[in-house]
């Protein structure tokens, strides 16, 4: 836990360092071995006055064979094209689905 301890203490002294945090997304993630009682954690913020966030929720849900899904810039809403839809998808809340599967990204610029 110690060596964690200090892993995340240099990791934030980095990033405070760093002139071009102000431009960059921050994602936080706490693995089971990192948390007092194994709690898995994700968080993420869009770094930024302009964007805020928000929480969606998609329920689980069968598709029909041959669906495609449009796909769009997260921010601007701009269509930028197609993809097959998965026969199934899960239910979701944020970016983390039932079986604690997440997905997070840090954008930098």
């Amino acid at each position: 836990m110690r060596k964690y301890a200090i892993l995340g203490a240099c990791a934030l002294t980095l990033a405070a360092l760093t002139p071009e945090r102000a431009a960059a997304c921050s994602d936080l993630i706490v693995g089971k071995k990192a948390s007092a009682d194994g709690s898995i954690m994700v968080s993420y913020s869009a770094d930024s006055h302009t964007l805020y966030g928000d929480l969606v929720h998609y329920p689980a849900k069968s598709w029909g064979k041959g669906l495609m899904l449009e796909v769009h810039e997260w921010d601007t809403g701009k269509p930028l094209g197609f993809i097959p839809q998965a026969p199934i998808t899960y239910n979701v809340v944020g970016n983390m689905n039932e079986h604690q599967v997440a997905i997070t990204e840090s954008t930098w610029g």
